[in-house]
């Protein structure tokens, strides 16, 4: 009878062990992330904005006489050279104006002449009491007048000469001259006529004139007036375009000016950079973007634009902890670096962050994590990076 009852026993006891696990809770996996360590290093915070590219110089070449249009003596679209003849108007009524007035010249200088001989002989006869002061004074100041007579008939010789050279219409410094507004034959000059004969732009350098809030001015007007106060050997060039089609311009720009004054209407004040362009391919009026530098932080903390988290306006990011949980901490968010950004806050350089998983690993909860892989298949930093030493010369 015993051992039937012990037999029992066991059997009992068998049966709640077996409920026993059947009812245990099964602890869950750790949740799979990936991290990648905190990178400190110096940046050069730069903004992006869309710009409109000018010649350095651009004239609308025009015709100062009335004349008609007589040659063209470039190429539409071509490079030109300073004093490189554009266009030529028919010279005859200018040569023979100033041949008119080279012969009024010629005879005003003999008729003063004559004129200087006549007060010698008069003052000799004032002087011996032979003529009276009156007829001296007549002969002087009639002297005077022929002298003035040469004078004026001098000036109209030059403005006839001024007139002829304006016949020859010149490039006023080298660039690329456009399409002609006028034809050979056409009456051009000022007064209502044809005026502007064509346009002409330096293009070598290019300007990239851009504009700037108010809020963005006062945040970086220290560094537009030391920039400006430079000499030009001394600005870096730090500028850089994006065109149209997405490409990126190969030469980069430098500084040249802010205006003078905020445009009251838009409440942006504009900026203007100069950018090399030997091969011609920038022209005046391309739209482009434009990066400039606008700040440099030293020692700045960077994680992976992927790594943070918005929550109201607060941004998190979270971070691994030694008993592989995870801790939020919110971060002050910076400008962007690439794929990296800058954030300030409770962290430390080699600290290392969530990057894939971030949904699903809240904190406190346990992780499996495994480094995160940039796009690309470049490995991530191993530990953070040495700050490397500020340079001055990063804003110029």
């Amino acid at each position: 009878m015993l051992s039937r009852i012990s037999a029992v026993a066991i059997l009992a006891a068998l049966s709640l062990c077996i409920s026993c696990k059947k009812h245990a809770p099964e602890e869950s996996a750790p949740v799979k992330v990936t991290v990648t360590p905190i990178i400190q290093s110096d940046v050069l915070a730069t903004s992006q904005w869309v710009g409109l590219l000018d010649g350095f110089q651009n004239s609308n070449i025009q015709a100062q006489v009335t004349g008609y249009l007589l040659t063209q003596n470039y190429k539409e679209g071509s490079a030109v050279k300073k004093g490189d003849t554009l266009f030529t108007i028919d010279p005859r009524p200018f040569q023979a104006a100033l041949a008119q007035a080279e012969a009024d010249y010629a005879s005003a200088v003999a008729k003063a002449q004559l004129q200087q001989i006549t007060l010698q002989r008069q003052t000799q006869l004032y002087q011996t009491k032979v003529i009276s002061e009156q007829e001296y004074q007549t002969s002087y100041q009639n002297t005077q007048a022929a002298l003035a007579t040469v004078a004026a008939s001098q000036a109209s010789v030059q403005s006839a000469q001024v007139n002829l050279d304006y016949c020859t219409i010149i490039a006023p410094f080298d660039g690329v001259a456009g399409v002609a507004q006028a034809q050979i034959g056409d009456l051009v000059g000022p007064g209502g006529r044809v005026s502007n004969l064509t346009q002409c732009s330096q293009i070598d350098p290019m300007k990239m004139n851009f504009f700037i809030t108010e809020a963005e001015y006062l945040k970086v007007v220290d560094l537009l007036q030391r920039v400006q106060s430079l000499p030009a050997d001394q600005k870096k060039a730090r500028f850089t375009l994006e065109l149209a089609d997405g490409s990126i311009y190969p030469e980069l720009g430098t500084f040249d000016f802010f205006n003078r004054q905020v445009n009251v209407s838009t409440g942006a004040i504009q900026i203007t950079a100069l950018f090399p362009n030997p091969n011609g391919v920038l022209r005046p009026g391309l739209f482009a973007k434009v990066t400039a530098p606008v700040q440099e932080i030293s020692g700045a903390l960077l994680v992976p634009q992927k790594a943070m988290v918005e929550m109201q306006g607060v941004f998190f990011v979270s971070v691994l902890q030694p008993d592989d949980t995870v801790k939020a901490v919110s971060v002050k968010v910076g400008p962007p670096q690439g794929q990296l950004r800058v954030v300030s806050g409770a962290l430390q350089a080699g600290e290392k962050v969530v990057v894939e998983g971030i949904e699903k690993a809240r904190p406190g909860m346990k992780v499996s994590a495994s480094p995160y892989q940039p796009p690309g298949g470049s490995a991530p930093a191993a530990a953070a990076k040495p700050a490397p030493t500020a340079s001055p010369e990063a804003t110029k």
